[in-house]
């Protein structure tokens, strides 16, 4: 039986996949809280250590602004600076006084040392001993070599207990001059931070955990492990981040890096430990639900090929013609809802083609007469003006320069009247040029001095017909007419990567900038004596054919105007 209802089939596509699913859904159920589970506890995770490392990163930031302050007291600066003076050693008593003063300042201090490599001697904080005389100097050399090369807190071996191992900040002590007299050490045991943090009871369930700094084990419950390289090579996927969480097949893992120590948490635990009670009953599920899942895969294909296939095609017409490819049309695979949908899809493409087809039409007339119009703005008045002088001339004088003056203006008027194509290369509107300036000599009575440098790249660019024209019959009636010595133009056209720039100089009178800002400012009016019917002109049809790719610019320095026309390169033979 055919079921030609788009509804029907949804119907028996719903019901089918809610029965096979419903069966399998307490099975599936069990095998994502295994996954569930597994997320939730590194969520939980994470959040124990970002909380364990800032209370870390605190107290260690505590710690470092304390013996900062410590190094630039001046009281201990002038106590240490009389001692190296006098030697006299009841001074030190005062000077380990004055550092329990800082060392109480925050309880997870448990000693401070001021170190005098000068005598090699350690003033401590604590009861005894209150200072250590005649320590190695290998060892003070040792322990100035690690200051230097480390910033934040670094672990070392105890100058005074050679047996126990420090994390410590080190500041310099220097005099007014710059001169070091000692270091000050604000020093944290290793077991207490492993006490008060990694021997937490909250943690027990955690395989490893391990603060870092420096590439160092700081801190760690294996006591053997302390000061010795982390083990990057094996762990640097998961410390390469200041933050980060991930598991592979046995194991979890959470990094968490302090912003101020740069030192971080490192933590494990093993996935077993955290499924223990769903490992054995995942296997059993997991064979179930693939069972099931295959017959319920198997079963949702086979409905939706049925119910979606129609809804595909028409998907996939209407995706392919909002691309642009309007010759696209809906494939009528069934007659229910969808296949009328189809086709009335087709028939709103084909409407649509031929109001666009109308439109392009449309468009283009209305680009033809415009552009035609704005073409012939500029040529009546130069065209009468011309022909009455070459009158004048003939009746006057007779003489053969007429017919080379003829020919000039002829080539001109054929540039200006064609109604076949609007574009010309450059090569061609140079020649353009080239006659109307003889055109224009012969006109006034004089001589211009006319400079062409034309890349041969830009020689065969397409350009608007007659775009130059404008300007250098602005350059000569406007620019040129009041000087009296050499006269000159300069025309240059150049491309520059993906532009061309057309440029018309003159050496005349100049504009001030409110006349260039009026000149491109106002349509077809007299701007302060200069005729604004061209430059509008050139704007318009810049406008018309490339929009904002185009632009026309005038720049003006006291004497002379330079006129720079820029549009996209266009060496094809469309002239649309």
């Amino acid at each position: 039986m055919k079921v030609k209802s788009i509804r029907s089939k949804v119907l028996i596509a719903i019901i089918g996949i809610t029965l096979l699913t419903a069966t399998a859904m307490a099975f599936v159920f069990y095998g994502r809280s295994a996954k569930m589970i597994e997320e939730n506890y590194v969520t939980v995770l994470s959040q124990r250590v970002r909380l364990l490392t800032g209370t870390i990163d605190d107290m260690l930031k505590d710690v470092c602004n304390i013996d900062i302050k410590s190094s630039c007291d001046s009281e201990l600066k002038e106590m240490l600076k009389q001692y190296l003076e006098d030697q006299d050693e009841s001074r030190l008593s005062d000077i380990a006084n004055r550092l329990r003063t800082f060392s109480k300042m925050d309880p997870s201090i448990t000693s401070m040392y001021l170190v005098i490599p000068e005598k090699n001697q350690v003033v401590t904080t604590m009861d005894y001993p209150v200072y250590r005389s005649d320590i190695d100097a290998g060892k003070i050399l040792q322990f100035e070599t690690k200051i230097q090369e480390n910033d934040g807190p670094v672990i070392m071996d105890d100058l005074v207990h050679e047996e126990s191992k420090l994390l410590a900040f080190a500041e310099v002590v220097k005099d007014t001059d710059g001169t070091i007299l000692g270091y000050v050490c604000t020093n944290i045991e290793e077991q207490n931070l492993r006490y008060d943090y990694m021997e937490d009871p909250a943690n027990q369930e955690l395989d490893q955990i391990k603060l870092i700094g420096d590439g160092k084990v700081i801190a760690t419950r294996e006591v053997s492990q302390i000061g010795r390289s982390f083990s990057e090579e094996k762990y640097k996927k998961w410390i390469r981040h200041s933050e980060t969480a991930g598991a592979d097949k046995k194991n979890i893992y959470i990094y968490c890096e302090g912003s101020f120590s740069r030192c971080g948490i490192f933590a494990s635990v093993k996935k077993q430990a955290v499924l223990s009670d769903l490992m054995q009953m995942r296997k059993y599920i997991f064979g179930i639900a693939a069972g099931f899942g295959i017959l319920a895969l198997m079963a949702a294909i086979y409905i939706s090929r049925i119910v979606y296939r129609p809804v595909q095609k028409l998907m996939t017409a209407m995706k392919a013609v909002s691309d642009g490819e309007m010759d696209t049309r809906a494939e009528i695979v069934s007659k229910d809802e969808i296949g009328l949908a189809a086709e009335e899809f087709n028939r709103m493409l084909d409407r649509i083609e031929e109001l666009i087809r109308q439109l392009i039409q449309e468009e283009k007339k209305k680009k033809d007469a415009e552009l035609e119009a704005l073409q012939y703005q500029i040529t009546p008045h130069f065209m009468y003006n011309t022909l009455n002088s070459i009158k004048c001339y003939a009746l006057i004088h007779g003489q053969k320069e007429i017919a080379t003056v003829i020919e000039d203006f002829v080539e001109l008027l054929q540039t200006c009247i064609r109604k076949k194509g609007t574009f010309l290369t450059v090569a061609e509107e140079v020649q353009v040029l080239e006659n109307y300036i003889h055109l224009q000599e012969f006109r006034n009575g004089e001589n211009y001095q006319v400079e062409y440098k034309i890349e041969w790249e830009a020689q065969q660019c397409k350009i608007p017909r007659l775009i130059l024209q404008p300007l250098v019959e602005n350059a000569i009636i406007h620019g040129l007419d009041l000087k009296n010595d050499k006269k000159k133009l300069t025309i240059e056209a150049y491309t520059s990567d993906s532009r061309l720039y057309l440029t018309v100089k003159d050496n005349g009178r100049g504009m001030s900038e409110e006349q260039i800002e009026e000149l491109l400012q106002k349509k077809g009016k007299k701007t302060k004596g200069l005729t604004a019917v061209g430059i509008p002109n050139i704007q318009d049809r810049l406008n018309l054919y490339y929009g904002r790719q185009a632009k026309l610019t005038l720049k003006s320095e006291g004497e002379g105007t330079t006129a720079t026309i820029y549009l996209p390169v266009n060496r094809g033979e469309d002239e649309e």
